[in-house]
């Protein structure tokens, strides 16, 4: 089964939402950027390991536009801002 490690949230709705996940798979890592909200365009990376994974994830935080970088990270109920 899937667990997921990591939810990044940038803030924004709508076609400037974005989220990142860090998801811990039987047979490794994946890293799923989705643009756009819940029925937005996804991308999904496959790694054997974790800090492979997490290189990717700090890319996919750092990459988007200007303006849509308002990172918090979700962990249940609770908002953690990004600490850069």
């Amino acid at each position: 089964m899937d667990e997921r490690v990591e939810h990044w949230f940038n803030r924004r709705y709508g076609i400037a939402r974005r989220d990142v996940y860090l998801i811990r798979t039987p047979m490794g890592w994946q890293v799923l950027g989705r643009e756009g909200g819940s029925e937005g365009r996804e991308v999904a990376h496959y790694f054997d390991e974790e800090g492979v994974a997490r290189q990717m994830l700090r890319r996919m935080l750092e990459t988007v536009p200007s303006g849509q970088d308002n990172w918090a990270l979700m962990s249940g109920n609770a908002v953690r801002d990004r600490e850069t």
